[in-house]
This record gives C-alpha cells, sequence and structure tokens, in this order.
C-alpha cells in the first residue's frame, strides 16, 4: 500500500543533565507520544509530526486500523508487521483533509482503498480521517512505577493513582509541548522528559530553593520531581500536585529517531484571486479574494496586508489608502477583504502581502507578494 516509501532510522543519545541543559530544554521533541484521543480531538497539532501512540489495531479488508476510535485513524506501515498486543505505534500523522488529492509528496502512497472504506471513495472534509505513514510496531510494557512518557501513552493506567515523576520544568506550555491546555489555575505549567510531556496543576511551582514562573521562558528548563494524582478526561491528562521538589536530570535519554518519509511541507503560495491580476474593470464593491496552496495563520496577516491605490490621484479622487477590513475563511483557504465604501472609478489598486505571512501548521513562510487590477464604472 506505501510503495516505495523509504524511512531511515536512527538512535540519538541526547545529553540532558549538566552543561548541556541549559542549551537543550528550548528544543522541541523529536516526535510527541500522545494517546489516540488527543489526536483526534486536536489533529491541527499533530498534522504532519512524528508520533507515538499505544492502541490496538483492527484489520479488514487488507486495510489496519487504530482500534475503538470515534472517527478512523488509519496504519499504512513501512514494512509488513504483525503487530504486538503491548506496543507502540510509530509513525506520521496526516489528516487527509489537509492535503490536496495531487499532493505529489505522496505519490507513492494509494489512499483510495482506505477512502473507499472511509468515505465512499471521496476526498473527506478535515478533521475526519486520518492516517499515520510509514509506521512501525515496538514492543514496549509499561512500567510499574509510571514515567512522565508512561502517563502520556497510557493515562488511563494510572488514572486516580498517586505517581511521582521528573522532568524540565517547560512553564505554561511556552515551546507548544502539548495542544491544549487545562485551565485550572495560573500556575499551570508543563514538565517535559524526552518525547513526552504532561500538565501539572495544584500548585505553584516554587520551593526549597526555587521559585518558578510560568509565564517567564529563563525559567524553564530546570528538572523538577512532582508527586501528585494522575487525572485523565478524554483527550486531557494532568497531574493534581501534592508536593513539588528540585529533581535531577538523568545522565542520559535515547531517543529513536525515525527520518521522516515524507518532505517537509513545501512554503504556501497564491493559487487564485478575484479579481484576477491586471483585470481593468473590477466591481469596485465586490470583496476581494486570495486563495492560498496551504492552510494559513490568521494573525500573521496582520500588518503585512496592504491595500493602496496606485498611479496619479484624479481630480477629486482620494489620495488616502481605502478602509477595509479581512477575513479568513479556512474551508476555502481564502482571504476575503471587504471595503468601508465601493473603491473610486478607473483606479488602479494594488493588493500586497509582505514578508511575514506564514501557514498555520509549521509557519512555512508565504513569499513577499502582490497584484493589481483596474476598477470599472
Amino acid at each position: 500500500m506505501v510503495r516505495g516509501m523509504l524511512a531511515l532510522s536512527a538512535t540519538l543519545a541526547v545529553l540532558l543533565a549538566g552543561p548541556c541543559a541549559s542549551t537543550v530544554h528550548a528544543q522541541p521533541p523529536t516526535r510527541v507520544t500522545t494517546t489516540v484521543d488527543a489526536l483526534i480531538a486536536t489533529p491541527v497539532f499533530f498534522h504532519s509530526k512524528q508520533v507515538v501512540v499505544r492502541s490496538g489495531v483492527v484489520e479488514s479488508g487488507g486495510l489496519t486500523q487504530l482500534a475503538n476510535t470515534r472517527k478512523p485513524v488509519f496504519v499504512l506501515w513501512r514494512e509488513p508487521t504483525t503487530p504486538r498486543s503491548d506496543a507502540e505505534i510509530r509513525g506520521e500523522f496526516w489528516d487527509i483533509g489537509r492535503l490536496q488529492p495531487d499532493d505529489s509528496r505522496f505519490s507513492a502512497v494509494d489512499f483510495k482503498p482506505l477512502l473507499q472504506a472511509a468515505s465512499g471513495g471521496q476526498w473527506p472534509a478535515r478533521e475526519q480521517v486520518f492516517v499515520l505513514l510509514a509506521a512501525t510496531s515496538v514492543e514496549s510494557p509499561l512500567p510499574a512505577e509510571p514515567s512522565i512518557r508512561a502517563l502520556a501513552l497510557a493515562p488511563d493506567r494510572y488514572q486516580d493513582r498517586a505517581v511521582t515523576v521528573t522532568g524540565r520544568f517547560r512553564g505554561a506550555n511556552l515551546y507548544g509541548d502539548l495542544p491544549q491546555p487545562v485551565n485550572k489555575s495560573r500556575w499551570d505549567f508543563v514538565l517535559q522528559s524526552a518525547d513526552a510531556a504532561v500538565w501539572v496543576t495544584g500548585m505553584r511551582p516554587r520551593g526549597k530553593g526555587f521559585n518558578l514562573d510560568p509565564m517567564a521562558r529563563v525559567d524553564t528548563g530546570q528538572w523538577l520531581q512532582v508527586t501528585g494524582t494522575l487525572r485523565h478526561d478524554g483527550a486531557l491528562t494532568w497531574i493534581e500536585a501534592g508536593n513539588i521538589a528540585t529533581g535531577s536530570a538523568p545522565a542520559e535519554t535515547p531517543i529513536d529517531v525515525v527520518i521522516p518519509s515524507t518532505p517537509r511541507e513545501i512554503p504556501p503560495h497564491v493559487v487564485f484571486t478575484a479579481p484576477i491580476d491586471g483585470e481593468t474593470t473590477a466591481d469596485r464593491a465586490a470583496p476581494i479574494r486570495i486563495q492560498f496552496s496551504r492552510d494559513m495563520d490568521l494573525r500573521s496577516f496582520r500588518d503585512h496586508l496592504k491595500v493602496s491605490y496606485t498611479g496619479a490621484v484624479p481630480e477629486g479622487g482620494p489620495a488616502q489608502p481605502p478602509a477595509f477590513t479581512y477575513r479568513y475563511l479556512d474551508a476555502t483557504r481564502a482571504l476575503e477583504i471587504r471595503f468601508a465604501e465601493p473603491l473610486d472609478r478607473f483606479r488602479a489598486v494594488k493588493v500586497e502581502l509582505t514578508e511575514g505571512v506564514v501557514s498555520a501548521v509549521d509557519n512555512q513562510p508565504l513569499a513577499a507578494w502582490s497584484f493589481t487590477f483596474i476598477t470599472g464604472s
């Protein structure tokens, strides 16, 4: 089913102690350990990432899916595999609805059988059908005394139990280790270790010899030991802390890294405009629409979108740029610009997107871009 896909494996020994701690703590994890519930609840966070989940699988009609999911998550193995009963499944997570059917990066992947099973052969809407590409199954029994990684993989196994874990202080998710907040208090913070993280609530992160601010990156990187009760609700997992103390980093934590079989997302570009570039009789009252090849970050348009009149100012014509508002239409990947009043007649109008506009998932930059049209009567 995955034809010609290549993936290489390597093992990196990541030093987390001593002098390296101050430089390593800000680096994002190579992959993300999580639950299937979290994948389905917040797919835009995990889209295109290497992930690890602990799940059974079901096989039907030559297809493999993660078991007991409320939306289908198909598994395309890197090579023929007999899944183990006590195993982690690792792979690249993709929301198929966020891809284009003709995406050249997936020319070696046959999506047709799984689309036939999930949506009658139709290309799905976003957040409806998912796939783990180049997946592997790795035997990994859960420890009796959990680590942060074990809590992230199988929170239901430790739910409502007393736990003690050690990890780096990452503030109020200042490095985006987790997809969503728990919103329990102003002191909520994240503990991270290796490729996993967990929220901690119920106590301010301070004690003998430390007083940390969840909103300050300068305070992150310190190792803490937290004792408390594990809570788990759907896609959210957190520790209700009863004690917080300084902790010791492990001397060395090996992280198995899978080099992605698909390339990184290509930068976004403009695929369509209305009116079109060079049009000479554009409707003065109609909105302008700019469609992109990728999902875009609405926030990045601020201060990077300009609309102006160009050329000589006719007698009685406005010298100031036209006033406008804009919104991003997620369903069509389009930016819509509306004007407070109809544009001036027979004027050349220039629309610009300056450097700073980025894609929504991985912050790939849009190259500076512009187009021009002339209004009609």
